[in-house]
């Protein structure tokens, strides 16, 4: 910039137009000076904000996709992770069920061999019990003769 344009009241703002007018200051006036310079500098200020402000907006736009991806990403997880737990708790009534498919057979199996285990041994523990009975009955008529063998032969004594 020239110092010839710093001079230009016309180069002033709106705002400041009054101020040169108002106080009557001529343009060699320092203080015109100053205030033409403070302008000046205000104005690169502002323009540098300005660029900085549009180059913040871009970078937070595209960050604020980056987040909206982000997060619809997350929402995805979620549903994900929703279904997932919906199935693993819905999982321990489908391992209940295969699991008694698969045992309902050997199980089966192993209850009719019983069944006929128990009937092929009825007979033996029917036989069993009569020769406990056999058994505790002959002990009981030995037991008798050996009483009356002795009391005869105290008798006779």
């Amino acid at each position: 910039m020239k110092p010839e344009d710093l001079l230009n009241p016309e180069n002033f703002p709106d705002e400041l137009k009054w101020v040169p007018a108002h106080y009557r200051l001529h343009p060699s006036d320092p203080v015109y000076l100053l205030i033409a310079w403070h302008w000046q500098r205000v104005k690169k200020s502002e323009d540098s904000l300005g660029n900085a402000i549009t180059e913040l907006k871009a970078a937070l736009d595209g960050r604020l996709t980056e987040l909206k991806a982000t997060a619809e990403k997350i929402a995805g997880v979620n549903t994900a992770l929703g279904q997932v737990q919906e199935t693993l708790s819905k999982k321990p009534a489908m391992l209940a069920q295969e699991l008694e498919a698969q045992l309902k057979q050997p199980v089966a199996a192993a209850v009719a061999q019983l069944h006929v285990l128990e009937k092929s041994l009825t007979p033996v523990a029917h036989s069993f019990q009569t020769a406990q009975r056999r058994q505790l009955l002959s002990t009981l008529l030995i037991g008798v003769a050996f009483g009356l063998v002795s009391a005869a032969i105290l008798f006779h004594s």
